[in-house]
């Protein structure tokens, strides 16, 4: 059993808010000490963001007994489900910490004021003097660690996944639906045009964010990734392999077809497929299905590859799916977030179970000089 002790400070409420957050051992042996500013915020707002980032640094540890203490009774019965959250904002932060006690068995407890008067004054440092941070000196943490102080310390060496879909195109030009079986399309002299472009903006990009060289480049086995994938290993000098994986998802009998044809044709069963990650077009593949094996193929490269950089060359559903792992959302991902031909996107993963996001769809390389 540890003992996390959270408050809040908001000079004026909304104000200059930061959090303060203390553990310790059964023995009240300091295990860390965290604060930050947090801006112009409420106190409420800075007392969950506490406990955010208290569960966020235990996630990297082998504690997972945890009694927090806290003496805002709102918040207590907040996260216990007994009082309600009537605040957007607030609701979401508390799903977020929701979600992260369920690593945990957790017992929270409120205390009077005068009892949490060490994270008090950790709040009001946070908030005179900056961020900090400090760490238990046992604690084997790996040797890169994320740049935010709000992200959990980490005990796994990161692996840097450079996400790239492919080129443009005939069928991307015309805004037709391809997926990963039927017709299989090369890439057009516009697709190969971005292929280059892509290669050439990769190593700058990871060279602005301090992050490794390109060990080598993985793609999905179809002609367009294919194509894209070459380009960039030929200019980065990086060996290529193949995964099946990394393949498009399946859209069956909609391969080929326009969105207009789609909508006016097959109105029902498009309801249908967009409503339900578990839904398959007629002949096709599941968001489910999509899903169990771009994370399976993910999970190999980031544990395969620590201390290393991969560049991945897929399409726009699997280029969704790294995006949902490094952001750890929902199924929506899959709807949400779109990815430009030869649009770059950077993660740095420590396992799966946390990952920092460098840039989403980076463009910057299409944009005529």
């Amino acid at each position: 059993m540890i003992f996390v002790y959270c408050d809040g400070a908001s000079r004026g409420n909304p104000g200059p808010a930061a959090y303060g957050v203390h553990i310790e051992d059964q023995a009240g042996n300091t295990i860390a000490d965290l604060g930050e500013n947090l801006g112009h915020q409420t106190n409420n707002y800075a007392e969950y963001q506490g406990i955010i980032a208290a569960l966020r640094y235990l996630t990297a540890t082998d504690y997972r007994t945890v009694t927090i203490r806290l003496d805002s009774k709102l918040v207590v019965e907040q996260l216990s489900g007994r009082w309600k959250v009537k605040s957007p904002e607030i609701r979401e932060l508390v799903f977020e910490a929701s979600e992260l006690l369920g690593a945990f068995d957790v017992k929270l407890e409120w205390i009077p004021r005068e009892s949490n008067s060490i994270a008090d004054a950790l709040a009001n440092r946070a908030l005179d003097d900056g961020d900090f941070q400090t760490v238990e000196a046992s604690l084997e943490l790996s040797a890169v660690q994320p740049r935010s102080i709000r992200a959990p310390r980490q005990t796994t060496e990161p692996t840097t996944l450079v996400v790239v879909r492919h080129g443009s195109t005939a069928a991307t030009e015309a805004n037709l639906i391809a997926g990963g079986g039927g017709d299989d399309p090369q890439l057009s002299a516009l697709g190969l045009s971005e292929a280059e472009r892509a290669a050439g903006a990769i190593a700058p990009l990871l060279n602005r964010f301090g992050l490794p060289e390109v060990a080598m480049v993985h793609h999905s086995p179809m002609a367009r990734t294919t194509q894209t994938a070459e380009v960039i290993a030929r200019h980065l000098g990086a060996d290529l392999v193949v995964d099946e994986r990394l393949r498009e998802i399946e859209f069956g009998q909609w391969g080929g077809l326009s969105m207009t044809t789609l909508e006016s044709d097959s109105s029902a069963e498009l309801a249908k497929w967009r409503s339900s990650a578990e839904a398959k077009p007629p002949g096709g593949e599941s968001v489910v299905d999509l899903a169990e094996r771009v994370e399976q193929a993910a999970t190999e490269l980031i544990s395969g590859n620590q201390g290393k950089t991969v560049v991945v060359v897929t399409h726009m559903m699997p280029s969704r799916g790294f995006a949902r792992m490094a952001q750890r959302s929902a199924m929506d991902s899959y709807w949400n977030i779109n990815f430009a031909p030869t649009g770059i996107s950077v993660y740095r993963f420590y396992g799966t179970g946390f990952a920092e996001t460098f840039t989403i769809n980076s463009c910057e390389h299409l944009i005529a000089s």
